[in-house]
């Protein structure tokens, strides 16, 4: 039995692998001794190339090193905007606590500067033209507090402004005295002669007496008997010859657009 060897061949390349591999260690060691070698120019050449590698690996790295801060700080400024937004819903509170103690203290004031003598009711108003018709006014008491239909209506000590004309169980509405078409009865205070008074509306009142009639300009027209409120001042005497009157134009005694409280007293047995 003849037993057969099959012999592997090698190539013996001196071009080899190895040989390549000492041939690049040997051109990196080349180019190093050039590189510190060489002219500045040439030195300068190869920093201008390499340069921007560098520039670029510094800029990413700029960014990669704030990427931390980044974060941090946008922490920092949700945690302000937090503490602000509190701040400022808080002073909103404030704002809205101060406001409503002044309007209660100007209310008091008003109530005991004008509160006349008397078992009187005190009442805000809650409406006045022109967000309701005009020469009314809308008030916050009604039967519930002793409030009833005819009841008088004052703006202060003795100065009549109307009268209740309907009421629910907590609210009510008054007429004013200018209120078109009302009709009252009163006197002039410096002379005490009588005379019948109407409401033409916007608060104005008039009143059509004798020629002869003694009434000027600034006279005090007041009614309700016993109580004698001021009710009118006269602004306005006209004469007419040929009929034989004087036309009267007179004004309520209080500025209704700068009343917020008025007080209600009962007129039966007055």
């Amino acid at each position: 039995m003849k037993i057969m060897y099959q012999i592997k061949r090698t190539n013996q390349n001196f071009f080899g692998g190895s040989f390549l591999k000492i041939f690049k260690i040997f051109l990196l060691i080349l180019s190093f001794v050039f590189v510190f070698s060489a002219s500045g120019s040439v030195r300068s050449l190869i920093s201008d190339i390499t340069s921007p590698l560098f520039k670029t690996g510094n800029f990413f790295y700029e960014i990669l090193g704030n990427i931390p801060k980044f974060f941090s700080d946008k922490n920092k400024l949700i945690e302000e905007n937090s503490n602000l937004l509190s701040q400022v819903e808080k002073l909103h509170l404030d704002i809205n606590d101060y406001e409503s103690i002044k309007d209660e203290n100007k209310k008091l004031r008003e109530e005991l500067k004008m509160k006349p003598e008397g078992n009187f009711i005190v009442s805000s108003i809650l409406a006045k033209s022109p967000q309701i018709p005009l020469d009314t006014l809308f008030l916050d008491r009604g039967t519930v507090d002793g409030i009833n239909k005819g009841d008088l209506v004052l703006a202060g000590e003795k100065i009549l402004i109307g009268k209740i004309v309907d009421v629910s169980k907590n609210k009510a509405t008054v007429s004013l005295n200018s209120f078109a078409g009302a009709v009252s009865y009163g006197s002039v205070v410096r002379t005490g002669e009588p005379l019948e008074i109407r409401g033409v509306g916007g608060g104005s009142i008039k009143a059509q007496v004798p020629i002869d009639f003694d009434i000027i300009v600034g006279d005090k027209i007041t009614i309700g008997g016993s109580l004698n409120l001021l009710t009118a001042i006269v602004g306005i005497v006209e004469e007419n010859n040929s009929s034989g009157l004087k036309n009267i134009l007179m004004s309520l005694p209080a500025d209704i657009s700068k009343i917020n409280i008025v007080f209600v007293k009962s007129y039966i047995n007055e």
